[in-house]
């Protein structure tokens, strides 16, 4: 089993999979709720990212876009390049970057801050678009589904791909299904209807998978 990273730039942020194979452990099926940072992904475009699993069986991919996406008092930091306020048109909850008619994000704020920052749902854009496009050519899935948010705090920014999997645990036993994306590369999915089953092992805040390839270790940051 592998893992899939897909990085992109400006205008496609990276979208980070994890599925792997690992140590035996037993353990209580909620110690593995939470978010975990992925180690191993800083030449990656993102400056951190990892896997979130929730309580009720669902899962979703978060990443940290700092470094290529944040609002400023001057305007809009994209990739480096600030883009004046002149180019951010609000319309009530409604915020669109648009340059010259190229629309780069089509945001709906869902919490509002100080500022233009807050938490927004992604719904089009070049950002968006690219974003589909790259799932799209990693694995099936319904756009209808896709729900994708961006949390601004100053010059921090993170973007989570919501409820992107569901998974199940038992004994030492992880069940990851959802986004075929995950299964790429993957020659054992096609036989467990599209799941992968693999073993995995939590020692205080470190969650361990292990596979013929080496160990991927992911931190418990929440």
């Amino acid at each position: 089993m592998k893992k899939l990273i897909t990085s992109a730039t400006v205008c496609s942020i990276a979208l980070c999979a994890l599925v792997s194979c690992g140590d035996k452990s037993s353990k209580k099926a909620d110690d593995i709720v939470g978010k975990w940072s992925m180690s191993g992904i800083e030449n990656s475009g993102i400056e951190d990212g990892g896997l979130v699993f929730k309580a009720d069986g669902k899962g979703s991919v978060f990443e940290d876009t700092s470094s290529i996406l944040h609002f400023e008092s001057e305007g809009f930091n994209i990739g480096g390049t600030v883009i004046s306020d002149n180019y951010i048109k609000e319309d009530g909850d409604n915020l669109v970057v648009d340059i010259e008619g190229k629309e780069m994000l089509d945001m709906t704020r869902l919490e509002g801050r100080d500022g233009k920052d807050g938490l927004y749902s992604l719904k089009g854009g070049m950002l968006y678009t690219s974003i589909v496009e790259k799932m799209s050519a990693n694995g099936s899935f319904d756009e209808n589904n896709l729900d994708i948010t961006i949390d601004f705090d100053g010059a921090h920014s993170e973007v989570i791909f919501n409820n992107i999997f569901t998974y199940t645990t038992k004994k030492d036993k992880l069940t990851i299904s959802g986004f075929s994306g995950f299964l790429k590369e993957d020659s054992d999915s096609a036989t467990n209807g599209g799941a992968i089953t693999a073993d995995y092992k939590i020692s205080g805040n470190t969650l361990s998978i292990i596979d013929s390839k080496g160990t991927e270790t992911l931190t418990r940051v929440q």
